[in-house]
Order: structure tokens, then C-alpha cells, then sequence
């Protein structure tokens, strides 16, 4: 009897693992968006009848599945890239992939410890406010890993009009809602309890519902004129681009590029398309700023920076031309850009070959920056995954901006999944956002989340196109995390009282 309940429980592991699988169908390149409700109503499903122990590992089984199929990419940047041999690639991207399994796992053993009566409140309100406020607390915990977050799946689905009052963690607790109401649906439809399903099925719809009208909300208006950009797409191959034999050829590239676009209003560079440290490059960039002031451009490009004072090295962007400004990067990306841990990790950290990884972080307040009178919230890289990095740059901006260079990932779905994640941006805050990247994917999103334009990946391309800055408030940025935290708090509180009051039902029929 022992062999055959430890069977099940392995099947059930199993089928864990395939659910969480399944998640990633979700999210780009894919968007198979219904998916991210039946995923976590599933694994809801499977939690259901287990004690907090077994719930906690068949939850880590579904991050196994979910993580290892979303962020496989990891592999590539350290192996192809880093230069680490694969059993040390291997064994780094395992552990980081188990560590971000925990999520999940801790997902279903405090809503078992917790909760453990099977009713609505559990599936309809615990799970989901457990879910997102374990995303939040991943977004932020030992510098944060917000990549894939459930609401980042909907920007196609009637949902995302959650997005600009609670944010994407709002678009997820919409997501599992439907998941635990799905849940419950089947739970009264085994049990006969026909008048609770119709109530459930009418439940659901009218979440979609809801989502689907709050998508026709305007939030924000233009400001000022439509203004032409010019988005460059460099393509220089990520084993070459910080060569010396290729510096030359990778500047004149740029520069050719350029000069056939001075008549934009704003030219823009990838991150780190100069591949040299400013103090190195003055006189080129000196050349640039000179020809950018006589054509009247603006012109933004990623650089490494290196302070005087400190002598310590930033990813940076500067502006230069017709403005002046600069920004240095806040989220680093750790073992890619800094060693968490140095004393420990820094001797494992030299037999990689990883360009620019002992960066500084700037640790003062997110600024925009100013181009042509706009307030551009600028960002590097993974920094526009970061929801209240994003948020916390001001509400007097006029549109969003990301530099990346995701020829670290290869040919993966990392780029895909980048792009979503600016898109979200876009709609939380009711900005276009200007998304450059070296090999692409380079593209213009509009305040709603959707594509405007975009270049062909892993082509050497210029993207230009008319963008209109705007204005106004979405209630995402004037209340920012505080309205989705109460909201999960509110869930989780209502449900430990009808918890009691349950208990209190049942002691009165027993006396």
C-alpha cells in the first residue's frame, strides 16, 4: 500500500512538473494566454486533497517545470557567452531554476498550512493573494528576479485592463482568480451543487468582462507634438563585440547608420554600443556631438561610464547633440554585471569571461532624463522587468525608453519575453515606450501595450517612426504598489474570518 500511495504521489509530482510546463505557452513568444488559467487552476487542483508538505513539493515540481522552460536562456549567456564549461553552466542554471521553484512551492504549503478547508474563499481569494504576493516579494527579494510574472501573459487578453489601476500584479490576481474560481466550479459540479456552478461560470465571465470594459479607459493624452525617432539596430555579434580588432568596424557601422537619419528628432543607440569607456571614446563621441549639434538631433547611446571621484564603472546612457544628460543603471544583473558575495563567488566568478562584470549600482532616486524638452524615463536592460523601479521614475514623463542587448541570450525566447515585459510597462504607466536592442528585438510600443513598429531581429536595421509623448496619471502611478497590497491583504484577511467562522458553525453542532 506504502509503494502504490508513493506512486501516486510521484505521478501527481509529475503532472505538477507538466502544468507548470505548460505556463510557458503562455507568455511570449507563444501568448497561448488562456493557459495561465488553467495552468495554476490545475496545480490549485492537485493541491487540494495533500497535506502542506506534500502541497509545498508538488508546487516546487510545477516551478521546475515552469522556470526550466521560461528562463532556460540562463545556459546560454553563461555558457556560450560566459565561456563556463557546461557541467559548471549546468549546474548554475539548475540551481537557480530550483531557487526560483521555492516560489511556488512555499505558494502551496502556506495555503495548506493555513487553509486547509476546501471552500470558495480558499480557491477564490487565499490562493490568488498568496500567488501575487509571493510575485511582489520576488520582484524585490535578494535584488529581485521579476521576469514572467502571470499578468505579463494577458497583454493580448481582455484582462490586461487591469494593468494601469493595480499594475501586472493586479493583471495576475485577475488571472488566478479565474483559476480558483474555475477550481471551485468543478469542485460544486462533482458534488451536484448545479446553482454554485451557474454562479461561478457567471463569476468568471464577469471578471473578463470588467477587464474588457476597463480597456477602453484612456488614461493619459498627448503632450505636445509627435516627435520623429530614429531606433538603430547595430547587429554586432555578441562573441565580437567587445574585440578590439572589431571597436572600428563596430563605429563606423553606427556612424554610417546615423548619418543617414539626421533628419529624426532623436537618434537612439543600443546599451553599450559604444563598447568602450567614455573616458576612452572622447574623441569620437566629441566627433558625434558635433555632427548631432549640427543637424540639430538629439542622440542617446549606451556607454560604460567611470567616475573620476570613485573610479568605479557604471552601464550608463548619455545623451548628446541638440540636448546633455545622462543616466546609470540602478538593477544590476548579478554574475553578469556584479558578484553577489565577492569574498565567496569572485573565485568561481574568474573562469568566466564576462565583459563589464564588476559594474557599480546607482543608488540614488530613478531620474528621467530630458531630450528635446521631454522627460524620458530611461532604463538598462532587465531594469524595465522592475514595476516599481518604472513607477517610481515620476508621473511628468512623456515616454519610456529601454537600451538591452539580449545577444546574450541567443536565438531564444528571452528577447520575446523582454519585449512583453516593456510592453506591460507601457500600458501600466500610459507611455510609448522605445525599446532598442542590439540584434533585436527593436520596437516602438504604444501607451496601450501594443506594437507600433518594429525591425526585423538579428538584422542590421535603423527603425523610424512618429512617436507621441503624453501625459496625465494612471492610477497605477499615483497609488503604485499600495492599492494591490491592500486588496491581497483584504482577500487573505476575509478568509481567515470565514475560516473562524466555519470553526464556530462546527463546534455549535457538535455541543
Amino acid at each position: 500500500m506504502k509503494r502504490i500511495a508513493l506512486f501516486k504521489i510521484n505521478l501527481s509530482n509529475l503532472l505538477a512538473f507538466f502544468a507548470g510546463c505548460l505556463l510557458t505557452l503562455a507568455f511570449a513568444p507563444f501568448s497561448l494566454f488562456p493557459l495561465a488559467i488553467f495552468s495554476p487552476a490545475l496545480l490549485l487542483w492537485l493541491w487540494l486533497p495533500v497535506t502542506p508538505k506534500q502541497a509545498f513539493w508538488r508546487g516546487w515540481f510545477y516551478g521546475l517545470g515552469f522556470f526550466g522552460t521560461s528562463v532556460y536562456w540562463v545556459f546560454i549567456s553563461i555558457h556560450t557567452f560566459g565561456n563556463a564549461p557546461i557541467p559548471l553552466a549546468a549546474l548554475i542554471t539548475g540551481g537557480f531554476i530550483a531557487l526560483l521553484a521555492l516560489f511556488p512551492a512555499f505558494n502551496g504549503y502556506l495555503l495548506n498550512r493555513f487553509f486547509p478547508e476546501k471552500n470558495g474563499r480558499k480557491m477564490i481569494c487565499a490562493f490568488p493573494a498568496i500567488w501575487v504576493l509571493l510575485e511582489w516579494v520576488r520582484s524585490w527579494l535578494c535584488t529581485g528576479f521579476p521576469w514572467v510574472l502571470l499578468g505579463d501573459s494577458q497583454l493580448y487578453s481582455p484582462l490586461k485592463g487591469f494593468a494601469p489601476i493595480y499594475g501586472v500584479f493586479g493583471v495576475s490576481l485577475a488571472v488566478l482568480v479565474c483559476s480558483g474560481i474555475l477550481v471551485h466550479a468543478i469542485c460544486n459540479s462533482i458534488k451536484g451543487k448545479y446553482k454554485s456552478v451557474y454562479g461561478s461560470l457567471f463569476s468568471f465571465i464577469l471578471v473578463w468582462l470588467v477587464g474588457g470594459a476597463l480597456t477602453f479607459i484612456v488614461w493619459t493624452h498627448p503632450q505636445g507634438k509627435p516627435i520623429q525617432v530614429s531606433l538603430v539596430q547595430g547587429n554586432i555579434p555578441q562573441d565580437v563585440k567587445w574585440s578590439p580588432d572589431h571597436l572600428q568596424p563596430t563605429l563606423d557601422r553606427y556612424l554610417a547608420l546615423t548619418r543617414a537619419h539626421w533628419d529624426s528628432q532623436i537618434i537612439i543607440w543600443p546599451e553599450d554600443a559604444i563598447p568602450l569607456p567614455l573616458q576612452n571614446a572622447v574623441s569620437f563621441v566629441s566627433q558625434l556631438d558635433t555632427e548631432a549639434r549640427e543637424h540639430h538631433v538629439s542622440l542617446i547611446t549606451g556607454i560604460p561610464v567611470q567616475k573620476d571621484s570613485t573610479g568605479d564603472y557604471y552601464n550608463a546612457v548619455i545623451v548628446i547633440g541638440a540636448s546633455t544628460d545622462a543616466y546609470l543603471k540602478h538593477q544590476l544583473v548579478p554574475f553578469g554585471e556584479y558578484t553577489p558575495i565577492p569574498s565567496l563567488l569572485k573565485p568561481v566568478m574568474r573562469l568566466f569571461d564576462i565583459p563589464m562584470s564588476n559594474l557599480t549600482a546607482n543608488t540614488g532616486k530613478p531620474r528621467p532624463i530630458t531630450v528635446n524638452g521631454i522627460k524620458i524615463a530611461t532604463f538598462i536592460c532587465y531594469e524595465i522587468a522592475y514595476p516599481e523601479l518604472v513607477v517610481s521614475a515620476g508621473t511628468d514623463i512623456g515616454m519610456l525608453l529601454t537600451v538591452s542587448n539580449d545577444a546574450w541570450f541567443g536565438h531564444s525566447i528571452a528577447s520575446a519575453q523582454h519585449l512583453a515585459i516593456a510592453q506591460m510597462r507601457a500600458l501600466e504607466m500610459g507611455r510609448p515606450l522605445l525599446f532598442v536592442s542590439n540584434t533585436g528585438i527593436t520596437a516602438i510600443i504604444k501607451p496601450n501595450g501594443m506594437i507600433q513598429s518594429v525591425a526585423p531581429i538579428d538584422k542590421t536595421a535603423v527603425l523610424t517612426d512618429s512617436v507621441q509623448p503624453t501625459q496625465g496619471k494612471t492610477l497605477w502611478q499615483r497609488r503604485s504598489m499600495d492599492a494591490i497590497l491592500i486588496l491581497l491583504v483584504l482577500l487573505l484577511v476575509s478568509t481567515i474570518k470565514y475560516q473562524r467562522r466555519l470553526k464556530k458553525k462546527m463546534k455549535m453542532r457538535v455541543r
